[in-house]
């Protein structure tokens, strides 16, 4: 599921990019910021990089949908669970494109106050079992947001922070399809 809604997202995003800014190169990448071992994951520069910075379990659903079932701490088998994701739009630009990092910030910004719900009827290619997916802008402290880029490996860019609600993973959905991955800007 989040497989299938980032790079479609992000092809969106691209699209948008290239209109607005009238560009020809994909602008965003979907990639950590920084590998493994400590080196840079972006290859070439002044990209903007979606990162996926944490999954986490909705909970207030629980009590309203009637799967709060546990058995040894762990969900009832069959009990759907309901995530929200966040991610992280980070703009690696050198210096002296600083002023272009904050317009493609801007960009991404404006991408998601035009359309802040993705759908399977508004958006092609999403799968069928992503009902709705809401991206919310969410601010995070300055501490916070030191410690997502400490979490990457990363020094400080600018950035915004979103946070996707609600993907539902249920016993219906499992079966789902995992295509190859191409395009957006991913190593391949």
């Amino acid at each position: 599921m989040i497989h299938n809604l980032l790079p479609i997202v992000g092809a969106e995003l691209n699209r948008y990019f290239k209109s607005r800014f009238d560009i020809e190169e994909d602008r965003l990448v979907l990639s950590n910021l920084i590998n493994q071992d400590g080196s840079v994951a972006v290859e070439g520069a002044n990209k903007v990089v979606c990162s996926l910075v944490n999954v986490h379990e909705e909970t207030t659903l629980k009590a309203t949908a009637g799967t709060s079932s546990f058995s040894g701490g762990f969900a009832a088998s069959g009990a759907d669970v309901h995530v929200n994701l966040t991610v992280i739009f980070s703009a690696f630009f050198s210096g002296r494109n600083y002023a272009e990092a904050l317009k493609f910030i801007s960009g991404v910004i404006y991408f998601f106050q035009n359309k802040p719900v993705f759908t399977v009827s508004n958006t092609p290619g999403l799968t069928s079992n992503i009902e709705k997916a809401c991206f919310d802008l969410t601010s995070l402290s300055y501490h916070d947001l030191n410690s997502v880029f400490a979490m990457m490996g990363a020094k400080y860019m600018p950035s915004v922070v979103y946070r996707i609600r609600m993907l539902n993973f249920s016993s219906d959905n499992i079966e789902d399809v995992i295509p190859s991955i191409s395009g957006i800007g991913i190593n391949e």
